[in-house]
């Protein structure tokens, strides 16, 4: 376990709304590889993003985006990303490995290093282990805070950031569509790559056994977070395994057809976002303008 001189802050203030959707991006591991193949066929079709929440390994692919690091550099690290590339085997009484190489891969791939400096407005989800709360950062340094919802139990060693001892945000949060509204996000699309780990049969592995564990609780938290959206994705990446990783362009392409799959609702919800917007808009004038008018009259 790691402490750390500085914290990043929390904060559940929210923003103001702005146009686009607001993207909350599930854990998965390789699965997640699937959030590149939706952001590309977003971008190809010029649908704004407006605000990003992630949790796992979509607070890694989230961030960097965030940060203004081009979609095409972040694709090719995924490529050659192995799992040797984030974590470094140390057993502990903690965890069978370490996480800190991600801050190898947010040097080199990310162009900012802190909330602060990120081109689209992020939250990063963790789980407090101590009182089994999330906390959502949105301030500070983003290799803490990624590093911290990216230790998923029994696999990682947790994190420690101030006086919070955190995990894997998909504890608490598999999908952060709450987090992605509370960020300022008018619209919501969550990005949902599945439950299962990718292998069939009777578990075979202590991290299996965990990572099913972890499965069946979040499966009665659907209800929750998907009332937080306006519209979820799922890329069809149930085939996969969580340590696939040489088969990122699978799950980019599940990702990319799900989301050339919804584009329609997606244009009809941000069309919807604008007419309400304008319609807003223009009472609000109305009501300016007559109180221009009561004024004069009152002299």
């Amino acid at each position: 376990m790691t402490k750390h001189a500085q914290s990043p802050r929390t904060t559940s203030a929210a923003t103001p709304r702005q146009a686009g959707v607001g993207l909350a991006l599930g854990g998965g591991f390789a699965r997640g590889f699937a959030h590149l193949g939706v952001l590309q066929v977003f971008e190809e079709n010029n649908v704004p993003i407006s605000h990003i929440a992630g949790t796992s390994v979509g607070s890694i692919l989230g961030a960097a985006y965030a940060s203004g690091a081009p979609l095409a550099r972040i694709i090719e690290a995924c490529r050659t990303l192995r799992f040797r590339d984030i974590a470094r085997w140390r057993v502990s009484r903690l965890g069978l490995a370490s996480n800190h190489r991600l801050e190898n891969l947010i040097e080199r791939v990310f162009d900012s290093r802190h909330f602060e400096d990120l081109r689209i407005p992020l939250a990063v989800v963790a789980t407090d282990l101590s009182s089994g709360e999330p906390v959502v950062f949105t301030q500070g340094n983003l290799a803490d805070a990624i590093r911290a919802s990216c230790a998923f139990p029994g696999l990682f060693e947790p994190v420690e950031i101030g006086t919070r001892c955190l995990a894997d945000g998909g504890l608490v949060a598999p999908v952060p569509t709450r987090a992605a509204r509370d960020l300022g996000a008018a619209t919501v699309i969550g990005i949902f790559v599945g439950l299962q780990d990718g292998h069939r049969g009777a578990p075979t592995n202590i991290f299996q056994v965990v990572s099913r564990a972890v499965s069946a609780a979040q499966k009665h938290q659907l209800e929750i977070w998907e009332s937080h959206a306006d519209l979820v994705l799922r890329p069809d990446v149930q085939s996969l395994a969580w340590d696939d990783f040489h088969r990122a362009e699978e799950a980019i392409a599940a990702g990319a057809a799900a989301a050339r799959r919804a584009l329609p609702r997606v244009q009809k919800l941000l069309g919807q976002r604008e007419n309400a917007a304008r319609s807003l808009q223009a009472r609000l004038d109305a009501e300016d303008k007559g109180y221009v008018w009561l004024a004069e009259v009152l002299g």
